[in-house]
């Protein structure tokens, strides 16, 4: 692909993620119940069967404690937070066809991405609700020999444990891409997108890649139920 079409793909994907803006808000406060029935549906499916979550939970424990004990002092800095952040951001640049000219990140002075062309919405807000490092693990998992499941979940238990707690700290008024795409679209947008992508980690770590469907399939299912009940 030449690139000049390159550039032509990619101002199409903008124009039609950002005409997409607010439709794709009001469509995530229409699956706000339904994301939190099917999340405490999986949580009783957990705690009702907690074997399979055994290496995932040692491995999100354990980060929680070092975050505690070690991690959140101000003395680390923030390298890997924010390059983290950063690469989400990279990532839904390159997936709506935008090369990437540079990125960057300090111990404490925050970081930036470059990439060609206007952008949108997506790219900006990406990093406050996708888990990066999980969905990578989880693409390998399926590659990882029987004898390494026991490392990959745990594994999995400490990328989630990171994504919670560095989206928690990052997600404020003050956080100056939510204030690009407007606090209004990302109150709107944020609750559902974050209680979905966890779930279908969590989903996934519990009963592989038809956990993750079952997950799905209880929030499509809640919205149909939802949306009978409003127009009977």
């Amino acid at each position: 692909m030449s690139e000049r079409s390159f550039r032509s793909v990619s101002q199409f994907l903008d124009t039609l993620v950002n005409l997409l803006k607010w439709p794709t808000a009001a469509a995530a406060l229409l699956l706000l119940p339904s994301c939190v029935v099917a999340v405490a549906r999986l949580a009783l499916t957990i705690a009702h069967e907690p074997t399979p979550m055994m290496w995932f939970a040692a491995g999100a424990g354990g980060y929680w404690l070092a975050w505690r004990l070690v991690l959140r002092r101000p003395l680390l800095g923030s390298f890997l937070p924010t390059l983290e952040h950063e690469l989400t951001h990279a990532l839904f640049a390159l997936i709506t066809f935008h090369p990437i000219i540079a990125i960057k990140a300090t111990w404490r002075g925050g970081g930036v991405m470059r990439y060609v062309g206007e952008g949108n919405w997506l790219i900006t807000i990406a990093p406050y609700f996708f888990p990066t490092l999980s969905v990578l693990l989880m693409l390998v998992i399926g590659l990882v020999p029987g004898t390494w499941h026991q490392t990959a979940a745990t594994l999995l238990g400490v990328t989630v444990a990171y994504h919670v707690i560095s989206t928690w700290r990052e997600t404020h008024m003050g956080q100056p891409d939510l204030q690009k795409v407007g606090l209004p679209f990302a109150i709107g947008l944020l609750p559902s997108a974050n209680l979905a992508a966890l779930g279908a980690v969590l989903s996934f770590a519990h009963g592989g890649v038809g956990g993750m469907a079952s997950f799905g399939g209880d929030i499509a299912q809640f919205t149909t139920r939802m949306i009978q009940w409003v127009a009977a």
